[in-house]
């Protein structure tokens, strides 16, 4: 067989290019693990590795997938037949019964089917989609291959089994695992010309089967390209132990350090990430989470009606635990691939509400030992911050289409800190001070984000 094509550019103005995933291999350093099944059905945290390379894809727009299989051909054909209705996409299951032979003649078999460029990828890679949208990007008005590169070997997991790239500028000069000086990390993942089949048919003429033969083709005609992934998450599960710590890293990976909280980052998350690799286990959906975490802050705050230094301990820390489990539902969705706007309007909304019941559990209680009209008065103050901090950091994003500023203060009206005061202040037998002291906070970070909003704007006005 002999492959003829020709360099196109990819247009991505109604469809993102198909994907091919190598999946032929045995991954017999697993079997432990698996009980023998093929390397792509092994499981982190719920899914397949091979589910999830197909939902990463798919984050990115990809709905048309073609996997190229070996070992046990006959269990994997099936799985894919079922995987691809159960996600809605289309999976043409591609058999290589050369698999033994390398990765490079796992990509050849997929040439027949390939007619624009493609994604390629390995079904054992973890990684952040955004890494494919920077080669989607890089793509569109190039002809050559590129290679998403990490520059960052000290990040990498078994680094002398990598394979290492050499640079010239972004044009990839050396690929390959012995080279002793290098410049970045083959992340696995491609964005590939149909070109790159007649380079693998050249290689595989002079009996070489490996991917990485194919590439040498293109780089002596200066054709592959590196696209540098930067800080983004990517994991290469070869072993068991790179198994163990790929998990761990994925759940590393849900934290949000530019939206944390300083209670969240340091408390909330690492409880939160422990009990969402439990969850991931169960058929709980995100949204049946946040309705968890709203029913714990329903029944802590009603838990400060009857006051008593016993039942408000109690309350601050059902509240808290509430708080916690209130991250869950983010991470289980990230993980199982089932973010969605809704998602994140019904857990706003939610907790909304949660912190409407929380005021008037916490002034309710101490109502009945102090029964002024001052305390609803103070109920007022402190909901109408809580509620405002929210909705004016929505309305800044809107206005100004940015986020709204950090800094402490902008850390200081979230609600993992204002939820987290008030358990301190019920374990002092002082929620309803803490309450208000939190309640300032809001107002005061309100006023901050008014004046940076009006700084901002008169900013456009001196660039209009």
């Amino acid at each position: 067989m002999h492959i003829t094509v020709e360099k196109t550019i990819q247009s991505f103005a109604d469809v993102a290019p198909p994907a091919v995933i190598l999946a032929a291999g045995e991954g017999h350093r697993l079997n432990g693990l698996n009980g023998g099944a093929p390397k792509p059905l092994t499981a982190v945290l719920g899914l397949t590795l091979l589910e999830r390379a197909v939902l990463s894809c798919k984050e990115v727009g990809v709905m048309e997938f073609f996997v190229v299989i070996g070992y046990h051909a006959d269990k994997m054909i099936p799985y894919l037949n079922a995987l691809g209705q159960r996600l809605s996409v289309s999976i043409k299951p591609v058999e290589n019964p050369n698999w033994r032979e390398g990765n490079g003649s796992s990509a050849l078999s997929a040439a027949p089917y390939i007619r624009s460029p493609f994604f390629l990828l390995m079904c054992d890679h973890l990684f952040d989609p955004a890494i494919l949208r920077l080669l989607l990007t890089a793509g569109k008005n190039t002809t050559d291959c590129l290679l998403a590169v990490d520059r960052h070997p000290d990040h990498v997991f078994e680094l002398d089994d990598a394979t290492k790239v050499i640079l010239d500028g972004d044009v990839i000069t050396e690929i390959g695992k012995r080279e002793a000086s290098f410049d970045a990390v083959d992340t696995g993942l491609f964005f590939c010309q149909p070109t790159l089949f007649e380079a693998l048919e050249v290689a595989r003429d002079k009996g070489e089967h490996s991917l990485s033969a194919g590439f040498m083709g293109l780089i002596r005609n200066r054709e592959f390209r590196a696209v540098t992934i930067g800080e983004r998450f990517w994991f290469d599960v070869d072993t068991p132990k790179s198994l163990n710590l790929a998990t761990k890293a994925l759940l590393q990976s849900l934290s949000k350090p530019n939206e944390d909280g300083f209670i969240a980052h340091y408390l909330n998350r690492p409880v939160s990430r422990r009990i969402s690799k439990i969850l991931i286990r169960t058929p709980v959906s995100p949204n049946g989470i946040s309705l968890l975490s709203f029913a714990g802050c329903i029944i802590g705050a009603v838990m400060f009606y009857p006051g008593g230094y016993i039942w408000t301990i109690l309350a601050g820390l059902v509240i808290q635990l509430s708080s916690i489990v209130d991250g869950c539902d983010g991470e289980v969705a990230r993980l199982r691939f089932q973010s969605s706007k809704f998602g994140g309007w019904f857990d706003t909304i939610l907790d909304r509400y949660g912190d409407t019941a929380v005021v008037a559990g916490v002034s309710f209680g101490y109502w009945l030992t102090h029964p002024h009209a001052t305390v609803w008065l103070g109920a007022i103050f402190t909901l109408t911050g809580f509620i405002m901090a929210s909705y004016v950091k929505k309305e800044f994003m809107i206005r100004y289409q940015s986020n709204p500023p950090g800094g402490l203060l902008g850390k200081l009206i979230k609600r993992d800190l204002r939820i987290f005061v008030i358990m301190l202040g019920a374990l002092a037998n002082r929620p309803y001070e803490s309450m208000l002291l939190v309640g300032l906070l809001s107002h005061v970070g309100i006023g901050w984000m008014l004046l940076k909003g009006h700084k901002q704007m008169n900013l456009q006005r001196q660039r209009s």
